[in-house]
């Protein structure tokens, strides 16, 4: 699980890891979508959203959904600082359509293709998603594994 290292590394909780696939395994053949909760180098939670778009290529977090993160978000003393969503059939890599629709540069995009097991992360800089080196780390944070990009 890695993006090219050029904006900053980021840790993923394993239980996180394995919560955001489970949801893109559930939503299949349709794109998953949720908020990312932590600070900006470490992902401690997060919260599956409903994708009012309701397609294989696209996807909309319900407002409803991402006021809930928020809200869960405060209360442990974190933020939401990122989304995650899959693409069921192409590459985790981010489209056209993902660019154009990326507005926060601090914002972790993590984008997950369960074809061939890939989950990548990126950061809107300059106006174009950059990779972002993701680590899978254990519940205790020490040390991490790297999947293939």
């Amino acid at each position: 699980m890695t993006g090219t290292p050029a904006a900053g590394g980021v840790l993923v909780r394993a239980s996180v890891f394995r919560e955001i696939v489970a949801h893109a395994r559930r939503a299949a053949p349709d794109e998953c979508c949720g908020l990312l909760v932590g600070t900006g180098t470490r992902i401690e939670m997060a919260h599956a959203a409903r994708n009012l778009r309701r397609s294989p290529t696209r996807y909309l977090v319900d407002p409803a959904d991402h006021f809930a993160a928020i809200r869960s978000a405060r209360k442990a003393g974190l933020a939401v600082v990122g989304t995650y969503h899959s693409h069921p059939a192409s590459a985790a890599l981010p489209s056209p359509r993902d660019e154009r629709e990326a507005t926060a540069p601090g914002f972790l995009y993590l984008i997950v293709f369960l074809v061939i097991n890939e989950t990548r992360g990126f950061r809107l800089v300059d106006g174009k998603m950059a990779g972002v080196r993701v680590r899978v780390v254990p519940e205790s944070g020490s040390s991490g594994c790297a999947g293939g990009a």
